[in-house]
């Protein structure tokens, strides 16, 4: 590339284009220095290029001469130029072994990142869609204009005074949230911990990657349901474990089906009081097949029990980790679908021989959370105010489930069958079979509409065909406008 700028004689004029550049969001020194430094980098100042006086410069560009001085130094001092007594300032001949030619342009010369084996894995799973939440009808959306917005911002502000008093380096997770935590366990989910059990993470996808990695070598199998979550999928590929797809019926995971055949898995993640997506509950003697199993082979289970919160249809059923479960079972939960999504809190109630282990990984892994939200939460949970919305909430997504499945029988007759569920925050709605509710589903991506469709789900077993519709977020008006949206769509696709 040829050089702008003579290496004898210096030619302010080449500086001109500076002028018209837009520099309105950074300090005029600043825009030079960044101006000159890319130049330089560029090629178009070579190595050992002269460069007009400050005050030359400066009268050029309407700059104050403090300005280009200041410029020059910070130039100098980062390496790119330098000043000869009585001759001025130069490109660093450094440079020139940086700088391309057209031999060596830096589009040649710049060799691809090399990602590892496992971006290769990440490729071949399911992708996960993503939520826009100018949607209407996504599943596990949360009434976000419920939330008690004033009540939280006491507790933040009283946890912002409180943050004197913590040092910040508990790897569990802050002990007044964890305190919280442990006592709300057992009072509504029968679970049998204390505070040091309970681990605080930043959502439940970071529980599961760590969980995995401190339970699975390469190569250990892992019972997953079919269908269930393809989040899960990533955490378990990632510490290179073979994830071993269990179907499901009516009574929830089969044991029959996974335990038989799959004796040399290591670990178990099950849903057991509601199968995402179908809702299926877990029955007490697959239960109980289930913590025999672990017991007797030194596994692990990891109970995902994602929105326990949002059963309509009698009390909250007891934990997996409550049926003398406590040694062999790690309990996972949320308040991300509970509070609200960008709150990214989730916790792990661990055996009590697995708390050391998991504590020294963590302090590896990140070093423990930010305390404020935490604090936060404790303060939240202790005034009360965590229970009261959550019994508000249960009886708003009971009316606000009611009234979807009204509408639905309205509108779709026998095009959308119910597939019923005693709680959650989605419905699952079958549709004829052959239909494809990809397709549907994609289509009403497109009218602005969060519906999955059912057969996503699935992993290995044949898959059912049907939507997955979100209503706990919603009013009234806003699910008659997504259902509006879909009416056409359906009789395109399932004509009547």
């Amino acid at each position: 590339m040829q050089a702008l700028v003579d290496k004898k004689q210096p030619h302010s004029e080449s500086f001109t284009p500076f002028l018209q550049q837009s520099t309105t969001q950074r300090p005029r020194y600043r825009a030079l220095f960044n101006y000159i430094q890319q130049r330089i980098l560029s090629g178009e100042l070579p190595a050992e290029s002269r460069l007009p006086s400050s005050r030359e410069l400066a009268e050029l560009l309407s700059l104050s001469r403090n300005t280009v001085k200041q410029v020059y130094e910070m130039l100098q001092a980062e390496g790119y130029i330098e000043t000869r007594h009585g001759d001025g300032s130069y490109v660093s001949p450094q440079l020139s072994l940086n700088q391309p030619t057209e031999q060596n342009s830096p589009a040649a010369d710049t060799k691809a990142v090399r990602l590892s084996a496992m971006n290769e894995q990440l490729e071949q799973i399911r992708p996960l869609y993503h939520q826009h939440p100018q949607q209407l009808l996504l599943p596990a959306i949360a009434a976000l204009d419920q939330f008690p917005w004033q009540q939280w911002q006491r507790s933040v502000s009283y946890a912002g005074k409180q943050m004197k008093f913590s040092s910040g380096r508990n790897f569990m997770g802050e002990p007044a949230l964890r305190s919280q935590i442990a006592a709300y366990l057992n009072a509504t989910r029968g679970i049998r911990c204390d505070m040091q059990q309970v681990m605080i993470c930043s959502g439940s996808q970071q529980g599961m990657q760590l969980a995995f990695s401190m339970l699975l070598d390469p190569g250990d199998k892992v019972l997953v349901e079919d269908p269930g979550f393809p989040g899960i999928d990533g955490a378990i590929s990632n510490v290179g474990g073979i994830k071993v797809s269990v179907p499901i019926d009516r009574q929830g995971f089969r044991t029959d089906a996974a335990l038989s055949d799959q004796q040399d898995a290591r670990l178990a993640f099950i849903t057991p009081s509601r199968n995402f997506p179908l809702g299926f509950t877990l029955s007490l003697e697959r239960r109980l097949q289930l913590l025999k199993w672990a017991r007797e082979q030194g596994c692990c289970i990891i109970e995902d029990d994602y929105d326990s919160e949002f059963r309509f249809d009698g009390p909250p059923l007891t934990a997996l980790q409550g049926l003398d479960g406590e040694h062999c079972v790690i309990y996972s939960g949320t308040f991300s679908r509970i509070l609200h999504p960008s709150m990214r809190l989730a916790y792990l109630v661990l055996p009590p021989a697995l708390v050391e282990p998991f504590n020294r990984m963590r302090g590896f892994m990140d070093g423990g959370l930010s305390s404020l939200p935490q604090l936060a939460l404790a303060d939240f949970m202790a005034r009360g105010l965590f229970t009261s919305h959550l019994r508000r909430m249960r009886k708003l997504y009971k009316t606000r489930r009611s009234y979807l499945l009204l509408r639905i029988a309205e509108t779709f007759s026998q095009q959308l069958i119910w597939e019923p569920s005693d709680g959650g925050m989605h419905g699952v709605f079958l549709l004829p079979p052959g239909s494809d509710d990809k397709a549907i589903a994609e289509q009403a991506m497109n009218e602005g509409l969060g519906i999955r469709p059912l057969s996503y789900y699935y992993d290995k077993q044949p898959p059912r065909s049907g939507l997955v519709i979100g209503f706990a977020g919603y009013n009234e008006a806003q699910i008659d406008s997504g259902l509006a949206r879909l009416k056409p769509i359906i009789e395109h696709h399932i004509p009547t």
